[in-house]
């Protein structure tokens, strides 16, 4: 099973200190004619820079301990001076502990990206305290999400302050004019993004982040069956969520990343197993039925 013989390995420490993120910059712009793409080239190194040497906690990591994520802004209009649109796409991993098996913590598209730089590339500086710069915002607001996640994983709510801090930043920029945060301009912007974790109607979602990688994959590496019932037992509380907050972005952004992980781990499980998973999983996410056909194979 492709889930099974990736969980192997032992993980060493360097003892090296370093900074917690490990994220890769990707800018597309292909679809701008007639501008420098050295700009961009430039755009790409900047960011890199500043997400992956800003100091985001007050928590020690290790080299490999750097949480590993891609940050891939397309860019598909100019307006006015230095100002463009597009955008962003932002995926997470965490490493399963004692093994070379990483899973999908955060994958999500955002398509309000819009943002000013110059030719002359200047370097980024952020405060989270403060709305000076929409992609700075948008970039400190992803980071914090993704750190929330990350310590969640790990502690049960212990990613509650990079929560907290994300609002913040969210809330900072709503006065702007900035699309993507405020309420009700769409069910998948940063906005709701960040009142969906907040929601104590979804604070059974953190729970389950805990539950799933804590006790459920880390445990798997040491006793598979025992790191599979605890996921297996944990799943039907996504059902009673979505019903608690119908179709939930955060839901879905949970099922979407874990989906073919579970259909992979589940899959020569008893039938009224399967049957159970396919019942909660295409409840939250409709349109994945095609993925969790295997679920119904006997």
């Amino acid at each position: 099973m492709r889930f099974l013989t990736a969980i192997l390995g032992l993980v060493f420490c360097s003892g090296l200190c370093a900074q917690e993120m490990n994220c890769h910059v990707q800018v597309n712009a292909n679809q701008i004619e007639g501008t420098n793409k050295d700009k961009f080239n430039t755009l790409a190194s900047n960011l890199t820079e500043f997400i992956n040497t800003r100091k985001w906690t007050d928590a020690v990591f290790q080299e490999e301990e750097r949480i590993e994520c891609n940050f891939i802004l397309t860019i598909d209009e100019t307006g006015s001076g230095d100002s463009y649109s597009g955008n962003l796409q932002i995926q997470a991993s965490r490493p399963v502990f004692n093994s070379s098996y990483s899973t999908t913590l955060f994958n999500f598209k955002d398509e309000n990206l819009t943002f000013t730089f110059s030719e002359y590339g200047e370097h980024f500086e952020f405060n989270e305290n403060s709305y000076d710069d929409n992609l700075t915002s948008i970039i400190g607001f992803y980071v914090n999400i993704i750190l929330g996640l990350n310590f969640d994983s790990y502690s049960r709510h212990g990613g509650s302050q990079y929560f907290d801090k994300a609002e913040t930043i969210a809330n900072l920029a709503r006065s702007s004019d900035d699309p993507g945060w405020k309420a009700f301009e769409s069910d998948r912007n940063r906005y709701a993004l960040i009142s969906n974790y907040q929601d104590a109607n979804l604070k059974g979602l953190r729970d389950l982040i805990y539950e799933y990688h804590r006790l459920g994959l880390d445990e798997m590496v040491q006793n598979v069956e025992k790191g599979k019932s605890r996921i297996y037992s944990n799943l039907p509380y996504l059902q009673e969520m979505n019903r608690a907050k119908p179709f939930s972005v955060t839901l879905q952004l949970f099922v979407e990343s874990k989906l073919d992980e579970i259909v992979d781990m589940f899959r020569n499980s008893m039938p009224n197993e399967k049957k159970e998973l396919y019942e909660i999983l295409s409840s939250i996410v409709p349109t994945q039925t095609n993925k969790l056909k295997d679920l119904l194979e006997e």
